[in-house]
């Protein structure tokens, strides 16, 4: 189970992160990517590239279901007469 208050890019090996994994970006490492990767720029956009992809391989926009078309409501009013709905296609 991953700890939320890890970067969940730490383990990824990314070429941008690697300035903070030396000896003498170690206290960045503590400080940004161990609780503090919300105020990180190179975290952001990794999400970013997850979710939508990159210029070089963008990810194809998910296309949303056709909805089916609603269903016809009948309404009960007074003196138990039902009256129909009709759609207006909103």
């Amino acid at each position: 189970m991953h700890d939320p208050s890890f970067c969940p890019h730490i383990d990824r090996g990314d070429s941008r992160c690697s300035h903070r994994f030396t000896l003498a970006g170690a206290h960045d490492v503590f400080s940004v990517c161990c609780g503090g990767q919300h105020g990180c720029v190179v975290f952001h956009r990794l999400n970013m590239e997850q979710s939508y992809g990159s210029l070089d391989a963008p990810k194809a926009a998910p296309q949303r279901p056709l909805r089916p078309f609603a269903t016809p409501l009948t309404v009960s009013a007074a003196h138990d007469r039902r009256q129909s709905i009709r759609n207006l296609g909103a």
